[in-house]
């Protein structure tokens, strides 16, 4: 791969649909909804310059593609690209954290792959560098290549056996459970909503919620059931959408690295080097806790994510709690998968149920005394943060098991974080005036997740014991050839 090489000619084509796909809105604004009427030459000016633009986007693209080369030499993946300004960037192999693959619909016909390329100082959720259309044969090549490079090998392609194992592939029922349980339909909704409302100026709410208050004379019953039918919807696009992502989830460890592939219509290969991994959190829903289910997310330091937010990166997204020590114990042996957690004591309870519980029977009055006698409904927000506030006692706990501190607390959700001491990059302990009476305290610590941090609460403990954890973790002794 010495010489200089071009992308793929489908690169072209998916740089032209990917600029389109972001004037979708626009168009639709200013060329559809609010062009004014008639004929004259001053009402198509608005259509005359989305012409212009898509011709300037078809030209644009062609040139980028002519203008970008990549190559390796002297152990560095070199880059050379820019429309009007030409930009240079090596990329030493060492500082290559991982390659990661992704097949698009555009891709997987021509048996094409979008590599990125991740390293330490990868940020913003964007990659270091990106070759947006290769063959699958010269990705493979890539791969080896710089692998063999920071092994301490030659560029030469050799005949040695690397070390590696499928530790998890979803199942089919594991897949049909997981879609059926992700919780996504809000997310749907709210996206939906979020999308119509940026037409506000253009669709008569007003006209139609007058409407709607015509149809609410029919009753309860026709309500209830439009509502449902929403739900509906949204719970089976949730499905899909998880259907789609999760389809052939496979994790192997290969070397030194987990490499995690999945996706249906978009199939997308990510390397988790080992090394990077700062801790990994155990999560349990209320829908699938029940049945003994929950996932596995691992956090990254550096690099993007699959995820949006931050380097969490999902390593089993569902599986049997109780089968997480088999499938992770041998290929990550330095975590612990400990189940004798210290739990909260019972002198605990009353500040895990006293604040939640007045803040409910606020909301409460607030209700009732603005949508009376309806609002006396809002009671119900008492029962329910009651129920929450012993859900978050009943989880909260903590063990540490030679250099780890695993800590269990609830949001909604019960998640268990699993961190090694030389990963964790804060570590708080708060005592109130409240808890000082009590002999309690609350205990934080984090770890880095990307540009972000994870965090692990546990907001009432013993105070003895949350002094244990502070003693544990300022007695580091880290050595120089220790990573942090």
């Amino acid at each position: 791969m010495s010489e200089p090489k071009r992308l793929h000619p489908i690169t072209i084509f998916y740089e032209i649909i990917t600029t389109l796909k972001e004037m979708i809105v626009p168009f639709i604004l200013f060329v559809v909804i609010g062009r004014p009427g008639g004929d004259s030459l001053w009402n198509k000016v608005p259509l005359l310059i989305f012409l212009i633009l898509i011709v300037v986007t078809i030209v644009s693209g062609i040139v980028k593609w002519l203008r970008f080369t990549y190559w390796l030499e002297d152990h560095e993946l070199r880059i050379t690209q820019g429309l009007f300004v030409k930009k240079k960037r090596y990329i030493p192999f060492e500082r290559i954290q991982s390659l990661d693959l992704s097949e698009s619909i555009f891709h997987r016909p021509f048996q094409l792959v979008k590599v990125k390329v991740e390293t330490a100082a990868s940020s913003d959720n964007k990659a270091e560098a990106e070759l947006t259309a290769i063959r699958k044969e010269e990705a493979a090549a890539l791969q080896k290549i710089i692998a063999d490079a920071k092994r301490g090998n030659n560029e030469e392609v050799l005949e040695e056996k690397v070390n590696e194992a499928v530790i998890y592939k979803i199942t089919a029922p594991q897949l049909l459970f997981l879609a059926t349980t992700s919780g996504r339909a809000g997310v749907v909704i709210s996206a939906f909503l979020a999308f119509v409302f940026q037409f506000d100026d253009f669709i008569p709410y007003e006209k139609l919620f007058n409407e709607m208050q015509e149809l609410i004379r029919y009753g309860v019953m026709f309500i209830s059931a439009i509502v449902l039918i929403v739900l509906a919807i949204a719970w089976l696009i949730s499905v899909l959408i998880a259907l789609f992502k999760y389809n052939d989830f496979t994790v192997k460890k290969v070397e030194n690295d987990l490499i995690i592939t999945r996706g249906l219509l978009e199939k997308r290969t990510t390397t988790v080097p080992l090394h990077r991994i700062q801790a990994l959190k155990i999560t349990e829903s209320p829908i699938r806790q029940p049945f003994g289910f929950a996932s596995v997310t691992l956090e990254s330091a550096g690099g993007t994510a699959l995820e949006q937010d931050s380097a969490s990166i999902a390593l089993l997204p569902v599986v049997k709690k109780s089968r997480i020590p088999d499938i992770l114990g041998e290929a990550l042996p330095e975590f612990s998968f400990v189940t004798d957690l210290k739990p909260a004591p019972k002198k605990a309870l009353r500040r895990y149920l006293f604040i939640k519980m007045m803040i409910a029977l606020a909301a409460a009055v607030a209700l009732s005394v603005i949508f009376w006698p309806y609002g006396l409904l809002g009671a119900i927000l008492i029962g329910g943060a009651a129920a929450l506030g012993y859900a978050q006692y009943r989880s909260a706990g903590w063990n540490i098991h030679g250099r780890q501190l695993t800590m269990r607390f609830r949001t909604i959700e019960q998640h268990t974080m699993l961190m090694q001491k030389n990963r964790i990059q804060a570590l708080d302990m708060s005592v109130n005036w409240f808890q000082d009476r009590a002999g309690l305290a609350g205990m934080d610590a984090k770890v880095k997740s990307g540009e972000v941090f994870q965090r692990a609460h546990i907001p009432h403990m013993e105070r003895d014991e949350a002094q244990e954890i502070y003693r544990w973790y300022s007695h580091r002794n880290v050595t120089k050839s220790e990573p942090v």
